[in-house]
């Protein structure tokens, strides 16, 4: 009988600790991606107060010019802070080596793990290429890209139609001119790469880069960029298909110009 009774324990005890070892390695899951994101999130709010950082109003521009020097101690790889107004977007951009393009895909500012990662320039392009991107997760929390794909809407597009870059020369001002959903490695013909039109693009390139770009479109604005005008991807991650993307795209252009 007491054999019995033990072998019974025996199956409440086994199911038991499988429990709780799942819990426990539920709870630590959690903590490595809940206690880096807290970091990140601490690190980049100081990182705001250093440089005291005012979102535009309207179609003033922030002064970025010379806020940048404690920034850049703190990480060379800093290439320019991103910033839209009215929205969660407002964050530093980092550029890794070219052999290392996404370095900062699962990295924080202070280059460690991070599962937001940090917005980074992607390979084969710079701030002073033709044309450029900027990658960034598509987080639940609205961090991040999080809110990118909100630019599907053709009322907020019109409500946020400009984009400030502040480098550590210069502040530049954005025009958002399309919105598109797409996939990326894709082996048809017909999907844009739009990932590959950057860097240097001569006149023909960049007007056949433009006219798909209008096309794929969600948007039906009536700006579009002239050549030689510098163009701008701003890319995220989207879940409508397979590897999908959702892009916002925008081009230079001058701060006292009127929305």
């Amino acid at each position: 009988m007491l054999r019995k009774r033990k072998a019974s324990a025996w199956l409440y005890v086994i199911p038991a600790s499988v429990l709780i070892a799942v819990l426990v390695f539920s709870l630590v899951c959690a903590l490595r991606v809940y206690l880096p994101q807290r970091r990140d999130e601490n690190n980049l709010e100081r990182l705001r107060q250093e440089i005291q950082t005012e979102k535009p109003v309207g179609n003033e521009p922030t002064t970025f010019v010379n806020r940048y020097e404690s920034v850049m101690e703190q990480n060379g790889d800093f290439a320019c802070w991103l910033n839209i107004p009215d929205t969660s977007v407002d964050y530093p951009v980092m550029k890794s080596s070219e052999s290392d393009p996404e370095f900062y895909l699962r990295r924080g500012f202070d280059k460690q793990y991070s599962f937001a990662g940090t917005l980074f320039i992607g390979g084969g392009c710079n701030l002073d290429s033709d044309s450029f991107i900027i990658y960034g997760h598509n987080m639940d929390t609205d961090t991040m890209f999080g809110e990118l794909d909100r630019y599907a809407d053709p009322d907020y597009a019109a409500e946020h139609p400009l984009i400030y870059i502040g480098t550590p020369t210069e502040d530049r001002v954005y025009r958002v001119y399309a919105a598109f959903q797409t996939r990326i490695y894709a082996a048809e013909e017909n999907v844009f790469k739009y990932y590959e039109q950057i860097g240097a693009l001569d006149e023909p390139a960049y007007r056949d880069t433009v006219a798909q770009i209008r096309s794929m479109s969600m948007l039906h604005l009536a700006d579009a960029p002239q050549y030689p005008a510098q163009l701008l991807f701003l890319s995220t991650c989207s879940y409508h298909t397979k590897n999908g993307r959702f892009v916002v795209a925008a081009y230079r252009t001058y701060a006292d110009e009127k929305t």
